[in-house]
């Protein structure tokens, strides 16, 4: 085999290699700056209850998930306004079952807080996410179907 084949062979093999390891590099570097961040996944729902509890005293369900690589304390759960205020709505009492607010969140696990709620509680058209404040300062906001139709169902109650 002439020396320039060798050459070429050793050349592409060489540029494979580096950019491999410039990508694995990349990708380490933002995994490792991801991994450092508080996220909190936010899940506004409604509280669809069967069985022995069918006819329980809340409708409405905000859901914390964890998706940080630590442990998280909950601090605060409720609805952000347009504003920029916050509105909470009182928790149905002994229904936390990770007990009151702060709750430390592992990592991975989530915490739900369920809620009675009806027209006359906020006024609803003005309701632009749900939030979950942290006591490290981060506020996680979330929004989904369920709230979109609350907003849109009884927000004109309230107008």
């Amino acid at each position: 085999m002439p020396y320039d084949k060798i050459t070429l062979i050793a050349a592409i093999v060489g540029v494979a290699g580096g950019v491999t390891g410039t990508v694995l590099g990349i990708i380490n570097t933002w995994r490792q700056i991801r991994g450092d961040r508080v996220r909190i996944r936010v899940i506004p729902a409604h509280a669809i209850l069967t069985g022995r509890i069918e006819n329980a005293p809340w409708n409405f369900v905000i859901e914390a998930v964890n998706l940080s690589e630590f442990p998280v304390y909950v601090e605060d759960v409720g609805f952000l306004l347009g504003n920029g205020k916050r509105a909470t709505i009182a928790p149905m009492p002994g229904l936390e079952p990770h007990g009151a607010l702060p709750v430390r969140l592992e990592p991975r696990a989530s915490y739900s807080k369920f809620f009675k709620i009806d027209r006359a509680m906020l006024q609803w058209r003005k309701v632009k996410f749900a939030y979950v404040s942290t006591k490290c300062g981060i506020t996680a906001r979330g929004s989904s179907a369920a709230l979109k139709q609350i907003k849109k169902d009884w927000g004109a109650a309230n107008a």
